[in-house]
């Protein structure tokens, strides 16, 4: 241990109780400061078995209400440890996920609204509105090697390919689908050790007049169009099933993604801080469309109602 200010040598003085632990406190031989050792959690005021429960509820899907009620904390009190937890699982994450050999990379991004629609925002303002988290993520292991939220622009996406390269030793096939700026970053940092393909999913154009009860649901699958932007890659390998299978596992376990829900994401930190490593990798209550739910719940009731008089 040496001192935050002169680095100088340290030793032992004395320590004290928190809430949740010990604290060794050090003091400098050559200026005489005092200073405590570093705490996982600086800065939360909290016990260690709150934030544990608060944690295990984020990654079992619980929005931010139903954590504060079940916790009994305040809802600024869980958004603290959102934000805390979700820094920690960044820093491990850009850490941990360095010199990776991977054989094939999948990249596909996640949409989500933040305050605001994107038609009542100004050209000033970037953080709220429409917003994208870029996921590179590999397809046989299904590790998320590199994430980055932002406008889905020729910068972020610039930011974020710069980002993977940093993190892939080697030869790597990368599959994206037909956002025109990934072949372009992506060329500019792994050329010459890349296999680039490109997976556009076509459907068919949407009637101009749609009934109320379809205004939200897909239009007509017409097929898919596989190109070769880079290197010679395996054509077996050019899908991104796996990355937006990960993609509704993040909507449906992180519930700042749930748009179509009641726990739409307010503020920009809120939704870029929290690792995706936070949300678990499988399926649960899903977020869909009131006149769904209504629909559902109409036929639901028979059932549920005979249930209770049996």
């Amino acid at each position: 241990m040496t001192c935050h200010c002169c680095s100088g040598p340290t030793k032992k003085f004395g320590r004290f109780e928190n809430k949740n632990r010990a604290v060794q406190r050090y003091r400098c031989i050559k200026c005489g400061k005092t200073f405590s050792e570093e705490q996982p959690l600086r800065g939360l005021v909290l016990d260690h078995g709150k934030v544990v429960q608060i944690v295990r509820l984020f990654t079992e899907g619980i929005g931010i209400r139903a954590a504060a009620r079940l916790s009994d904390c305040h809802t600024r009190t869980v958004l603290n440890v959102l934000q805390r937890v979700g820094m920690k699982c960044y820093e491990f994450h850009d850490k941990t996920v360095r010199n990776l050999t991977v054989g094939s990379l999948q990249i596909d991004e996640l949409w989500s609204r933040v305050g605001i629609s994107q038609k009542r925002t100004t050209p000033e303002d970037v953080m709220r509105g429409d917003q994208y988290t870029f996921l590179a993520m590999t397809a046989r292991e299904k590790l998320i090697v590199s994430h980055h939220t932002g406008k889905r622009d020729y910068d972020n996406t610039d930011i974020f390919a710069a980002d993977v390269s940093s993190r892939i030793v080697g030869r790597v096939q990368i599959t994206t689908d037909g956002w025109a700026a990934y072949p372009d970053t992506i060329r500019k940092y792994l050329l010459g050790r890349l296999d680039l393909g490109v997976c556009q999913k076509n459907f068919a154009t949407p009637s101009t007049e749609v009934e109320a009860s379809r205004r939200y649901s897909p239009s007509p699958f017409l097929g898919v169009t596989k190109t070769v932007k880079a290197g010679a890659p395996v054509h077996s390998l050019i899908y991104t099933s796996h990355v937006e299978r990960v993609n509704l596992s993040v909507r449906h376990f992180n519930k700042r993604f749930g748009v179509w829900a009641l726990a739409g994401p307010e503020h920009w930190k809120i939704t870029a801080s929290p690792s995706p490593s936070l949300c678990a990798p499988t399926t649960s209550a899903r977020s869909i469309q009131p006149w769904v739910a209504r629909q559902r719940l109409e036929w639901a009731s028979p059932i549920t109602l005979g249930r209770l008089r049996n």
